[in-house]
């Protein structure tokens, strides 16, 4: 605030004249008594537009005054300001992360306990999506130092949600069953028929799969659950993939098609967990 340049200003001469004029009037209606009150009052009425400007100067004046003594105990106020607001976001998010942690824990927990026989990585945090990928692979923040083997499935207590790709000693890219880049033996659980979940751009556009060569008689119908089939080795038996929501017959074929949705909604996953070991693994049906 230059203080200096406002007691040179124009403004300010314009201030001095009005009070020196208001003044001269304050007296001389003094002076004259009762006689000039009519005069006074004219005077007022000429003056009245004069002495409002200089109200509104000596509050501007004041104002300014006020904002240049006290901008040192404003700048102080403002700067306690910005190191609470800081403390207060690094505490919210301190809160935010243990909230996730607390929720993948408990996410994990419920798999240990329907599967005691399991061994599960620690949770892994989802850092990042995969740029364009219509079938939501993402990378993980763990990698082949953490104990992560290519191929190994990715769970969460919902269900599969795919396996490894790619690995690295920190982090690990997931591949989901939305890509037909990926394939999973398959079974339906009410009626028994098997087949290969194997994922269709077409399907993935909208968050659904496709479980191909059903036998041309299967019976499944909507809403029935499909889980693995564990005959591969590769995944354990009865991981929920999803459920059938539409079925038809391949136009190169006479099998049969299902448009299966999965448990886990790829698009709010935060943190997962990577299936080491189980019983049967690397056991092909049938050895």
């Amino acid at each position: 605030m230059n203080l200096h340049a406002f007691f040179r200003s124009v403004k300010f001469r314009v201030l001095l004249c009005l009070l020196a004029l208001l003044t001269g009037i304050m007296l001389y209606s003094m002076k004259s008594g009762a006689q000039t009150d009519r005069l006074t009052r004219i005077l007022q009425g000429v003056t009245s537009p004069f002495r409002r400007s200089a109200s509104a100067i000596n509050r501007e004046v004041e104002e300014r005054l006020d904002t240049y003594y006290n901008s040192k105990a404003y700048r102080e106020e403002n700067k306690r300001l910005r190191e609470q607001n800081a403390i207060l976001s690094e505490q919210l998010i301190g809160y935010d992360d243990a909230v996730r942690e607390r929720d993948a824990l408990r996410d994990q927990l419920g798999i240990k306990e329907k599967h005691t026989d399991w061994t599960l990585s620690e949770p892994c945090n989802v850092i990042m999506p995969l740029t364009n990928d219509m079938t939501h692979s993402f990378q993980i923040d763990r990698g082949s130092e953490d104990g992560l083997t290519q191929n190994a499935p990715v769970i969460c207590s919902h269900g599969l949600i795919g396996v490894i790709t790619a690995l690295s000693p920190h982090y690990a890219t997931v591949t989901t069953i939305l890509s037909p880049e990926l394939s999973v033996g398959a079974v339906v659980l009410e009626t028994g028929d098997s087949g290969i979940i194997e994922g269709d751009l077409k399907y993935a556009a909208d968050g659904n799969t496709k479980m191909i060569y059903l036998d041309e008689s299967s019976t499944v119908k909507e809403h029935n659950l499909v889980v693995t089939a564990g005959t591969t080795g590769l995944f354990p038996y009865g991981l929920q993939i999803g459920n059938v929501v539409q079925t038809g017959i391949e136009s190169s074929s006479l099998a049969q098609y299902a448009v299966v949705r999965p448990v886990v909604d790829f698009s709010e996953l935060e943190s997962v967990s990577v299936l080491l070991d189980f019983a049967g693994k690397g056991e092909s049906f049938g050895e």
